[in-house]
């Protein structure tokens, strides 16, 4: 369970960029100005290789010791909820 958090904490950061990119990269009302795109590229970067980094932890974490433990594998897999805690706490306190 709290690997499961501690995981959550990490993909805050990859969290944040996908919303960067998602919501601040370009507006359709004003256009994209050029200032818009120069961070662009390390929001991507920073996404793409956390998400993956995340995604390895969870395949570790949740799946791959547990079944070399002999642990039932449902109960982690339930705990892998937990991932997306940390972000969803700290957007609703507003702290990211």
């Amino acid at each position: 369970m709290l690997a499961n958090l501690l995981i959550g904490v990490v993909a805050v950061v990859p969290g944040l960029c996908i919303r960067w990119l998602a919501t601040e990269h370009c507006n359709d009302a004003i256009g994209c100005e050029k200032d818009a795109y120069e961070p662009a590229p390390v929001m991507g970067y920073g996404a793409v290789l956390g998400g993956l980094f995340v995604l390895g932890m969870v395949l570790i974490v949740d799946v791959l010791m547990p079944r070399q433990e002999g642990w039932r594998l449902h109960r982690w897999l339930g705990m892998a909820v937990l991932v997306p805690v940390p972000f969803a706490v700290s957007q609703a306190l507003g702290w990211v």
